[in-house]
Order: C-alpha cells, then structure tokens, then sequence
C-alpha cells in the first residue's frame, strides 16, 4: 500500500494525509523547515525523509536586502532565473555569491559590454544550479481541467450534488435533465448559478400530485383542473389560478415550496443518466429560489440519513481528510451552523468517519460529510499501519539492537543497559541467573505470543451466527425481493439486538461485529449487479443501513449503555408515538392556515399541544390563528398575543412566535411594535426573507 504523509509548514498550516503523487501539488510551497509525519501525530524533520526532499525549497532568506546593490533591484526575479546561464551580470544579482565583492573591483569598470565566455560561463556551471535547481521549479499541471458543467454522463459518476455545485460554481446558465433508470426525468433551469425552474414529467411528482399531499387542493378539484389543461392545451399553474385554487398572493410562495421539493428528489437521483444544455434560459415568469450554496445546503439537510449512510458503505471505517482548498466553490458559502461549523472544525486527518459520528449528532454528520464530499472539500483515505513505514528518518533505526546472547556473559548487574537497547524485552527472567538462564530467552517471546489475546471474544462467542437474511440457492430476484421487503417490514421496528440476531443479556460487542459481517456478506448492495434489479438493490440498501446502525450503537461500549438505558426508559417516560403524531397534526395545521383554513388549522394545533405541549412553536402558531380567525381582532390581540409571550418565555429564538406578533402589531396599526419584533427575527436569523421584506415596506 503506498504510504500518505501528513506536512506541516514552518508557519503551522497541516496539509494531508497525502501520497507522494498528491504531494507534487505542493512542490514549490514546501521548504526545508517545514516537517512531515506518518501518523499526524509524531513529527520530524522533512529533509528526514528522503522521498519527501525533492519537493523541498530552501528556506527564504531574510538577509537578501542588506547586502543588495543599489542597481540589482530593478532586475525582476524572472530576469535572474532567466538569464542565470549567460553572462557576467548575473553574479550581481544572485546574492548568494561570496566572490563577488572582490571580483568586481577590476572587472566591472572593464565589462560594459560583455566578459569573455570562458570564465563566466565556468562559475555559471559552478555556481548557478544550486539556486536554479530549487527555488521555483516549474509545477506540475496543478489544475487538470477547467471546471465546467459536462455536457452529459452517469449520474453513478457525477452525482446531481456535485453538478449543482458545478453550475453554481461557474454562474452557468442552462438546463440541467436528470433521467432516471426507472423511468422519468427532472429538469433543472439555472440562470447565473442559480436555479430558476424545476419540473418533472413524472406523474408522482406533478404539481397537482404535490398539492393534493399538501391537503391545498381536494381530488376531486384536481381531476377538474387537469382535464381543463387538457381541453385548453394551457398551463396547469394558469388553470389553477382561473379556478382559483391557488390564490395569487400564495402563488410564489406555494411554487417555491414545489419547486424545492423537486430539487430535494434531484439530489436523490443516483442512479441513471444527465445531460446538459449550455445558455438553455429558463422559461418566462421563473424566479430565483434562494442564494445558491445555502439552497444546496438547506437541501442536503433534508435527505434521508438512511440513503445517505448507505450510499456511503464502508468508506466511513476511513479517515476523513480535507482537501486543502480543491473543493468546488468555498465552505464559507455554504452558510454552515453552529453545529455542523463544530463538526467540520473536527476533521483534522486522523480520524474516521465512524470516530465523527459517535463524537456528534450522527444525522448531521452524514449529511455534512455526504455534501462536502460530494462538492471535493472531503475525501475519504486509508493509512497503512505497517511498523516498517512508521520508522520515518533512518537516523534513529540507525543503531540496531545487539544480540542478546553477546550482552550478558559478564557479572549480573551488567544486565541493566541492555533494557534501554532492546526495548521489546523490557522485563528479563530472575537477575540471579547465569548464562545458562539466557537460554530462556524464548519465553520472552511468550508475551509476543500472547498479543493475540484481544481474539479472545470471538473465540467466546459460541452462539450460532443469524441465518434470517440468507435465501434459498435457487432464489430468483423476484422471490429474494418479496422476501427481504418482508425481513425490512420487521427490522424497520426491531430493536438493534434483534436486528443483528442477538440476546440482549448476552450480547457482547465480539458477537455484534461477528454478525454484522455475517449479515453484510448477504445484505450488502453492491451484491445487486443487474441494473434491471434496481427495486432490489434499493431494499438491500435500507437494509445494510439499518444493520449499520446498530453495528455502531453495540459495539461501542458508551452509546450501548445510553441505547439500554433508553431502551428501559422508554415505556415509562417517553411516548415517542405521541411526539410523532403531534408533529404530523403541526405541520397539517400550518399547511391549512396557509392555505387560509384557520379553524381546521387551530383544531389541529389544539390536538398537537395536548399530545406534545413542550414544543413553543405550537403555541405561536396558536395565537398567530385565533388572532387570524377572531372578528374582533384588536379585543382578542392580548389572548392571542399571550400565546406567542408564551413561546418565547419557552424558547427566546423561536422565530415564528417575535414575526407573528409583528403581523399582529402591524394589522393593528402598530407600526413601532412591530419593526420591532421583525428587527428581533433578523437579529436571530439576519437571511429571513419574510422579516426582510416586512422591513423594507415599512421603509418605502
């Protein structure tokens, strides 16, 4: 395996772990005090390596300026380079030259043309490599290929993640077709890097289809809406505004939230084909989403952690390792939270994907670390570990070990420097023995031969390993996807014990890894090699994420006390069904209040606080209803209001509870109050784009 280098500069930047080919990137960037490391741990000198001292500079030297001529200043450093094998005139500007002080006393007054060849072109031969030979060597091709949209290609390849970040990288202009091996496809309009336009001719993904989800538009209105597209060969969206199903003051904001969602299934689209067509504009009357790298990152947060994980495999077992600034675009302009800015500031090379999920939100981290994989700001490597490559600069395997039956003829208590010679043997049989008890130095080998002993657990798991996921030899793709979406059916509900086929009482963290494996080598996806098995394929998916995860929680010894200790707690002090359903009934309701349904939106709200009443958004959503719903809303302001109060005592950054009461103040005529309230949202989330505009009505 080659071996990676981790660098350190003298300035302190880290680079790495890098291979020596990677490394060619650098050369010229890299001096002699700079120092290099196997396991980014224990540092040493760089010109210790020798394959590393080709890359190395010279340290620049400060000196250059006291001892410079008043005339060579004007000779650019180019110029130097470039003439240092011609003539005479060279020796004044390289300042490393000792001999020209004295030379030049009869030479310089005698030479304004040119000194004969013979003797410059000697000292060029002598003296002009050292400092040609290293300063600026010309860099490798640092840059491949331009970075562009490709006209078209697999989307195995070059996923819709990192062809997003492509357009928004180059401001393209253009019309991005996303077809799908399982038929469909999904178009993406950008203007400038920006995406302007989504559309699908997937009938699962129309707009009425998305309506209907939403609860906006009843069936029944939507079949009517369709057939009159039909008749008239017009737009859906104008059908719907003609039969006023979709008002026109929510017409942005409802287009919007759909086009969003297409771009969430957009990213999701791994498996198929894409093509690319350069200044394709995007059709009148489309609108910008959102700033470009903060949708793309919003989005990302939306994907399932289950695809995501799985779409990973086994690379997160690897370390995670930046890129040194080779991403597309910059992370700056993701627009990163607190939480996952924390997380990124983690990756420092040395530890794995694995290592990242158990030290933070795991959710977070896989989506973090899909999207900045995706966009080359992240890479996944793997160190070798051989004792034979850690041994970095010859000096200290200089003195090797004499043998250990020259050392100890002499008297007993001479036994005592060989320890510091020969650390393997740091503990010797009994002191008072003679050269005959040398002999026994095979039992020294004894602890060596005892190191295996962390095999031990397996030997003690002696449970047969789980056999639920294998099938019959002559199972057929159909008969192996009925059976695995009945054994997804029951994982999906199981516990992690039972997902790895253990008992609880007796489970230890040898036999989940043993199992694991075992159930890998059926479970895994890329045992699914007929594109035309792609249903199938996706169920071995959810299933080797799903056995991951409980791979990960048993075999660390700390988050399997915290998922027992949930587990025993679970029926007594959390209702986790309630909480779900209390979510579903909140975000029913905000859909019908923005649909202008406010009593069927409160009812809902009522039933989502008595299942769940720890959540301040319910109550903003609350009072910001009944304020919408009452007649005389100036009389009903302080009940309502007092829910939002509410909200805020509950949590001060709840955004919805300070933009509702500056709606209600500025439906009262309460222009002081309720600049005030948006003032506080953008204090809390300065990108609002709902405060943003509020404040800049109340300016014109």
């Amino acid at each position: 395996m080659e071996r990676n280098y981790w660098v350190r500069t003298e300035h302190g930047r880290i680079w790495g772990p890098y291979s020596i080919a990677a490394l060619e990137r650098l050369r010229g960037q890299l001096t002699e005090k700079c120092e290099a490391s196997v396991d980014g741990k224990e540092w040493h000198p760089g010109v210790d390596f020798p394959e590393l001292r080709s890359l190395l500079v010279p340290a620049r030297k400060v000196e250059r300026q006291a001892p410079m001529p008043p005339a060579p200043p004007r000779i650019s450093k180019a110029m130097t380079e470039a003439f240092a094998f011609g003539t005479g005139d060279v020796v004044i500007a390289v300042p490393d030259l000792p001999e020209t002080p004295a030379a030049p006393a009869d030479a310089r007054p005698a030479s304004k043309p040119r000194p004969p060849p013979p003797r410059p072109a000697a000292a060029a031969k002598a003296k002009a490599p050292p400092p040609i030979a290293r300063p600026k060597p010309a860099p490798p091709p640092a840059e491949p290929e331009p970075l562009d949209v490709p006209a078209s290609g697999d989307l195995a390849q070059v996923s819709p993640t990192r062809l997003y970040g492509l357009a928004a990288l180059t401001s393209a202009t253009g019309l991005l077709r996303l077809d799908s091996e399982k038929g469909g496809s999904l178009r993406v309009s950008f203007r400038r890097g920006t995406p302007e336009h989504l559309a699908s001719d997937d009938p699962d993904l129309s707009l009425l289809r998305y309506l209907q989800s939403r609860k906006l538009v009843e069936p029944e209105k939507a079949v009517a809406a369709e057939e009159q597209a039909a008749k008239s060969g017009q737009d859906i969206v104008s059908v719907l505004f003609q039969m006023q199903l979709i008002a026109p003051s929510d017409a942005h904001m409802v287009l919007g939230e759909y086009a969003v969602f297409l771009l969430d299934r957009a990213l999701l689209l791994w498996r198929g084909t894409f093509s690319y067509s350069k200044h394709a504009a995007p059709p009148a009357g489309a609108f910008p989403l959102g700033p470009k790298w903060a949708l793309l990152a919003d989005s990302v947060r939306r994907l399932d952690v289950t695809l995501l994980s799985a779409r990973f495999g086994k690379r997160f077992a690897s370390r995670v390792v930046r890129s040194g600034g080779l991403g597309i675009g910059k992370v700056e302009e993701l627009g990163l939270n607190a939480q996952e800015t924390r997380l990124y500031a983690a990756i420092d090379g040395t530890r794995s994907g694995e290592e990242l999920l158990r030290a933070h939100d795991p959710g977070a981290a896989v989506r973090l670390l899909y999207l900045l994989a995706e966009l080359g700001h992240l890479g996944f490597t793997e160190v070798s570990d051989e004792p034979a490559a850690v041994s970095p600069p010859p000096a200290k395997a200089a003195p090797p070990p004499p043998p250990i039956p020259k050392a100890a003829p002499a008297p007993a208590p001479a036994a005592a420097p060989p320890p510091r010679e020969l650390p393997k043997t740091t503990r010797q049989a009994p002191r008072p023995a003679a050269a005959p008890q040398r002999a026994a130095a095979p039992p020294v080998l004894k602890p060596a031969a005892a190191a295996p002993k962390p095999a031990a657990p397996a030997l003690a798991v002696n449970r047969p390993p789980p056999t639920f996921a294998q099938g019959p030899a002559d199972e057929t793709p159909e008969a192996a996807l009925t059976r695995l979406s009945g054994l997804w059916e029951k994982l999906a509900t199981a516990n992690h014990f039972e997902v790895l086929g253990m008992e609880r009482k007796m489970a230890t963290a040898a036999e989940s890894k043993r199992n694991f494996f075992v159930l890998a080598k059926e479970l895994h996806p890329d045992t699914v090699t007929d594109p035309a098995q792609a249903a199938l394929k996706e169920v071995k998916e959810r299933l080797f994420a799903r056995i991951n995860e409980a791979a990960q929680v048993l075999g660390d010894e700390k988050r399997r006390k915290e998922y027992e200790s949930e587990l025993d707690g679970k029926a007594e002090n959390v209702d986790v069904s309630r909480i779900f359903a209390a979510e579903e009934n909140f975000h029913k309701a905000v859909i019908f209040i923005k649909a202008r349904k406010y009593q069927e939106g409160l009812e809902l709200l009522e039933q989502a606080i008595q299942m769940n009443g720890e959540e301040a958004e319910f109550y903003a959503w609350r009072g910001y209803a009944r304020f919408l719903l009452s007649k005389d809303r100036k009389q009903s302001f302080e009940e309502c209001a007092s829910d939002c109060r509410k909200a805020i005592k509950m949590v001060d950054r709840c955004l919805p509870a300070h933009l509702f009461l500056g709606h209600m103040a500025k439906i009262l005529g309460d222009p002081k109050l309720a600049k005030k309230c948006y003032m506080r949202v953008l204090e809390l989330d300065e990108k609002h784009v709902e405060a943003q505009r509020e404040m800049r009505l109340m300016k014109a």
